[in-house]
């Protein structure tokens, strides 16, 4: 199987819901959860790793990254920029 390496930061906010924590990145619309932080993070890298290696087998990066609204700059692709978060409307 053919490897390569990929090098991005990914934005994760934590939540918690009740006794549950939970991580989420807009980046690519991931959501996991887990009883503690340390388990939310380690079900979200698995949830990640899942969806890097589809993405990567059916070959449709560039689609799914604009699609989830990254900007190609300088031969490289930049997330959408996190502005603000309300805390209410």
């Amino acid at each position: 199987m053919l490897r390569s390496h990929i090098k991005a930061s990914i934005p994760v906010i934590h939540l918690k819901a009740g006794e549950t924590v939970i991580c989420y990145s807009p980046a690519f619309d991931l959501v996991a959860h887990g009883d503690s932080c340390e388990d939310s993070e380690a079900s979200f890298a698995q949830t990640l790793k899942v969806f890097v290696e589809e993405v990567t087998k059916m070959g449709t990066w560039e689609a799914v990254l604009q699609g989830h609204g990254w900007k190609k700059a300088n031969n490289q692709w930049n997330p959408p920029r996190f502005l603000h978060l309300s805390s209410s409307f």
